[in-house]
C-alpha cells in the first residue's frame, strides 16, 4: 500500500512537473511568435523585399505554415508584385511540432510603392458646356462624341451620347429598373454600365441595345467606376482596390492603390489613357467633394501622380453641383472633366 501510494506520489509529481513544463515552453513560444508578428506588422514593406518567418528559437516547433492572402508561400518569401503586391496582406501562420498544430497566428501587413507620388500641374485650354441636369457617374470620349452615363434613382440613371459643345443628346437610353447607375465603358464594341448596390452590370450595343444584365462579380463590393485596360475591364468599389475582369466579367485580378507613404482609397470614376488609371478619390479624411484625381499604374497599384482640381468646380455656375466625377480623354492626350450636374466641361493639358 505505501509502495503504491509513493509511486502514484511520483507520478503526480512528474505529472505537474511536465504540464507545467509544457506550459512554460508554450508561454515563451507566444512571447516569441508576438515578437516576430509585431516586426513584420510595423515595418513598410516595398517591392522587392523579403519576409522570413524564423521558427529555430521556438521550442519544439519543427516547421510553420504561412499562408497570405488564403495562398500558402515558402516560410521566407520574397514580395514580388505578382503573388504578393502593393497594399494591405492577411497572413496565416500555423506552427507545427511534426504533425500536430501548436500555435497560429492571423494579422496584417502593408507593402508601398517605392517612390512618392508627383504632385501634378496642369492648364485649362478650352471650356464646353455640359447638361446640369445630368448626375455624371461614367464618361468617355470617341469620334468626337461624349458618352455619359448617369445616376440616382426613379428613371434618372441613363446612358447618353452628345457631340463634345452640346446639350442635348443624340442618343439615350433610360434603364427601366429602378437601379442607381454608376460607370460605363466601351470593350469589343460593347458598352457596360456599372449600378451602385443593385448588384448588376448592362451591356449595350452600340446602339444603346440592351443585349444582357450581369449579377456583379463577388469580388466587387459597390459599384462606383469602370474603364477598359486592353482587353481587360477594371472596376472600381470606393475602396483603395481596382479589380479586373474579362469581357463576361470572369474575375482576374486586384490591385492597390498606394504610393509610398499610404493607401488612395474611395475610388470612384476612373479612366485609362497612355498607360496609367486616372480615378477621382470621392472622399479624403472623411470628407466628401474631395478633387483630387490620382494617376494609377495598373499593373501594380502604384500611384504615380496627384492633381488637385479643387478650382474647377468654382468655375462651373451650377450653384446645386456635386462633386467632380467624370473623366475622359480627347485624341490629342488633353483630359476633359467634369462632375455631378456642372454645366461645363474642361478641357486640361497636362504638365509634363
Amino acid at each position: 500500500m505505501k509502495k503504491y501510494v509513493i509511486v502514484a506520489s511520483v507520478c503526480a509529481t512528474l505529472g505537474s512537473s511536465f504540464i507545467f513544463s509544457c506550459k512554460d515552453n508554450n508561454a515563451k513560444n507566444n512571447t516569441a511568435i508576438t515578437e516576430i508578428v509585431s516586426k513584420i506588422e510595423q515595418n513598410k514593406y516595398k517591392i522587392g523585399d523579403k519576409i522570413i518567418i524564423p521558427i529555430n528559437d521556438l521550442e519544439g516547433v519543427t516547421k510553420v505554415v504561412v499562408s497570405v492572402d488564403e495562398r500558402e508561400v515558402p516560410a521566407d518569401f520574397t514580395i514580388d508584385g505578382k503573388t504578393v503586391g502593393l497594399g494591405n496582406h492577411t497572413v496565416n501562420l500555423k506552427f507545427y511540432k511534426g504533425e500536430e498544430e501548436t500555435n497560429s497566428r492571423d494579422f496584417t501587413f502593408v507593402v508601398y510603392a517605392s517612390e512618392p507620388a508627383k504632385q501634378m500641374t496642369y492648364e485649362v485650354v478650352n471650356t464646353y458646356p455640359h447638361n446640369p441636369d445630368y448626375f455624371t457617374q461614367g464618361f468617355y470620349f470617341k469620334n468626337g462624341n461624349i458618352f455619359e452615363g448617369t445616376g440616382l434613382r426613379e428613371g434618372k440613371t441613363r446612358l447618353i451620347e452628345y457631340k463634345l459643345g452640346a446639350t442635348e443628346p443624340t442618343k439615350l437610353y433610360q434603364i427601366k429598373d429602378d437601379v442607381f447607375g454608376e460607370g460605363i465603358t466601351e470593350l469589343n464594341g460593347f458598352i457596360y454600365q456599372l449600378t451602385w448596390q443593385d448588384r448588376a452590370i448592362y451591356k449595350y450595343d452600340l446602339n444603346f441595345n440592351q443585349i444582357e444584365k450581369y449579377d456583379m462579380p463577388g469580388q466587387i463590393i459597390e459599384g462606383w467606376g469602370i474603364t477598359t485596360v486592353g482587353n481587360e475591364l477594371a472596376i472600381t468599389e470606393g475602396t483603395q482596390r481596382i479589380h479586373f475582369f474579362d469581357a463576361n466579367l470572369k474575375y482576374l485580378r486586384t490591385i492597390q492603390a498606394f504610393d509610398n507613404e499610404q493607401p488612395y482609397s474611395y475610388l470612384n470614376e476612373i479612366e485609362f489613357h497612355d498607360g496609367l488609371i486616372y480615378a477621382n478619390v470621392y472622399l479624403k479624411s472623411g470628407h466628401s467633394n474631395n478633387d483630387n484625381i490620382v494617376a494609377i499604374d495598373p499593373a501594380t497599384g502604384a500611384v504615380k501622380g496627384v492633381f488637385n482640381f479643387a478650382e474647377l468646380k468654382g468655375k462651373q455656375g451650377n450653384p446645386q453641383a456635386n462633386e467632380l466625377n467624370g473623366i475622359a480623354f480627347k485624341d490629342n492626350g488633353n483630359m476633359l472633366l467634369t462632375g455631378k450636374n456642372w454645366d461645363k466641361i474642361f478641357e486640361i493639358k497636362i504638365n509634363k
